[in-house]
């Protein structure tokens, strides 16, 4: 397989001891961050218009970063400004530090379809709620940036843009699963009979990028196309032809491996990706409401306060 078409994938010793749970965050909670950056990342590369590749980009690199660093010594916060910074350059979707931050703000502030943002207020009784103006009033100060914090944000954000190509070893190169997931729709000639199977497709691609088994360092984007192919398959009702009317196929197994997947990693992957889901929305149910103050920065050094606050909370329950 060529080089353009692959990544550097994980070692099972970086997997098994993270830098972070060396510096002593649990192994649950670890997961809770990179899911609070995953849907961060996403949730801001949408409203600051990027292309989903761009925003893929940014949380393949997002991962490998804490795959080789600490989350108490590098904050999530700034290091979602930072990749989404570092992303938008890549791809030549250049966007301004001053609009990753006040995106941010905006999400962690006030009510919006990310997963992490404060739920909703409940509608006092009496109140008008039948009009769009009065369900949507936002009070500006609650995400407003003032001009000492933005300065203090941005240096934080182009420190840390140098401290993960640093820590990654300036290995930006990403090789993403969508086109290649078109280009075999296309093989197995799905494409004309279920349309909707791209959209499917996609769905399964974009929620693995937040599974806690860190599925884009772990495989490759041809066996993640295939397994997504497979579960949008499924899920619509398309059949999927015999390996005879593949190109480049003929043999007896299934038709992935016509895309160099074996049964056993197809079985893992899909298991993977269907499970996503539900996990998302424990952690959800979980913390909801307590988002923010779990990835609060403080403004004096930028270190992890609501990291702190909540290994300090276990503790204590642990003593009582």
């Amino acid at each position: 397989m060529s080089s353009l078409l692959s990544n550097p994938l994980a070692t099972p010793l970086q997997l098994a001891t993270s830098p972070s749970q060396s510096d002593g965050i649990p192994q649950d909670l670890e997961a809770s961050l990179r899911l609070a950056g995953c849907s961060l990342i996403q949730s801001a590369g949408i409203l600051l218009r990027l292309p989903q590749t761009t925003i893929a980009t940014a949380i393949v690199l997002f991962q490998r970063f804490y795959l080789l660093s600490s989350m108490r010594e590098h904050p999530i916060r700034p290091a979602v400004s930072a990749v989404l910074f570092l992303s938008a350059k890549l791809t030549e979707q250049i966007r301004k530090p001053r609009d990753i931050i006040n995106v941010l703000a905006y999400i962690i502030s006030v009510p919006t379809p990310c997963p992490i943002s404060p739920p909703a207020p409940a509608s006092s009784e009496g109140a008008d709620t039948t009009t769009p103006a009065a369900a949507t009033v936002i009070d500006p100060e609650l995400y407003y940036v003032p001009e000492s914090t933005y300065f203090a944000q941005r240096t934080l954000l182009l420190n840390l843009e140098t401290q993960i190509l640093k820590s990654i070893s300036f290995q930006t190169h990403v090789s993403l699963p969508y086109t290649l997931a078109i280009n075999y729709l296309q093989a197995l000639d799905a494409l004309a009979a279920n349309p909707e199977i791209v959209k499917l497709t996609f769905g399964y691609l974009t929620d693995a990028l937040s599974s806690p088994s860190l599925l884009y360092l772990t495989h490759q984007p041809n066996a993640l196309a295939t397994a997504a192919i497979y579960l949008a398959a499924r899920e619509c009702g398309a059949k999927m032809p015999d390996t005879s009317v593949v190109p480049g196929g003929g043999g007896e197994g299934g038709w992935w491996e016509v895309f160099d997947v074996e049964r056993e990693e197809l079985g893992f992957l899909v298991v993977c990706m269907k499970a996503v889901g539900e996990w998302v929305g424990g952690e959800v149910t979980k913390w909801k409401g307590g988002w923010g103050a779990l990835l609060a920065v403080a403004e004096e050094d930028g270190s992890a306060e609501g990291v702190e606050r909540e290994l300090a909370r276990r503790r204590r329950e642990e003593t009582m």
